[in-house]
């Protein structure tokens, strides 16, 4: 019994954390989300295959830097260096999902909402339904893990996207 309310707990404070980033993200980085909103609406697809890339590119080179990490003699001072190195790979690659969070959530959010009868849903009720949602789904074996790896592949690719010079073109009034 004890256990299931330890789990409880945790995925609640799992949703608080993911429900509060996103939330500071679209209150405090309005326009940087709206940008990455335009992004992932243009080119959904562009989007995916850079966050793919970029995420499968640290991955190898987390990889092979504990490997040369390994394969290197204990007393030297390199060794640390390089695992020092892949954290910091990894810590950035978490950034650029945290940064990005709060629009795939906003977007997610507002593909939801309208579902359950809410005409023009607010970016904050995006977020924590989109939250909600995600923090469900994820928990389904294979397909939910699937969906969760789509959605931080859509995360870091936008974030990767506007970092690389792609930001979203400005709308024109022309129609």
């Amino acid at each position: 019994m004890n256990g299931s309310v330890e789990g409880i707990v945790g995925v609640l404070f799992l949703y608080l954390a993911l429900a509060g980033v996103g939330l500071v993200d679209v209150a405090l980085f309005r326009g940087l989300t709206a940008d990455y909103i335009t992004q992932f609406r243009r080119d959904e697809r562009g989007v995916l295959a850079r966050g793919l890339l970029t995420v499968l590119g640290a991955f190898l080179l987390v990889v092979l830097l504990n490997v040369i990490a390994q394969g290197s003699p204990p007393d030297i001072p390199t060794r640390g260096g390089m695992q020092l190195l892949g954290a910091l790979v990894l810590l950035l690659l978490s950034l650029a999902f945290l940064v990005g969070y709060g629009a795939l959530a906003w977007r997610l959010g507002e593909r939801v909402l309208p579902a359950f009868g809410v005409a023009e849903p607010n970016p904050g009720w995006c977020v924590l339904a989109a939250s909600l949602l995600i923090l469900a789904v994820v928990w389904i074996p294979v397909f939910g893990w699937a969906l969760g790896l789509y959605w931080i592949m859509l995360t870091v690719g936008v974030v990767m996207q506007r970092l690389m010079g792609s930001p979203a073109e400005p709308a024109s009034d022309e129609n």
